[in-house]
């Protein structure tokens, strides 16, 4: 899944888990600030996240994420582990 197709997925979960709509995720826009997610909606977001691709995001790597680009690098790296394993 290139980064545009995991963007598109992302906005999905994003706008379930908020009911708000977005025109589009830039990679530097902020989570907090710019998309306005509180603690709650970024909890709510994160399941949506490993319930759809079937992955674990560890609470450190959250605290580390401040953008959607930071959020988009992260599932990247999780989803190419996912694939190396099941290759392996």
């Amino acid at each position: 899944m290139d980064r545009a197709e995991l963007s598109a997925v992302v906005l999905e979960l994003l706008e379930k888990e908020t009911g708000e709509s977005y025109p589009a995720l830039e990679d530097t826009a902020s989570l907090r600030e710019g998309l306005n997610l509180d603690s709650l909606d970024m909890a709510g977001l994160v399941l949506h996240i490993e319930t759809r691709f079937g992955i674990s995001i560890e609470t450190e790597l959250l605290e580390d994420m401040s953008t959607v680009g930071n959020l988009l690098d992260m599932l990247q790296g999780k989803l190419a582990a996912k694939s190396a394993k099941r290759a392996a």
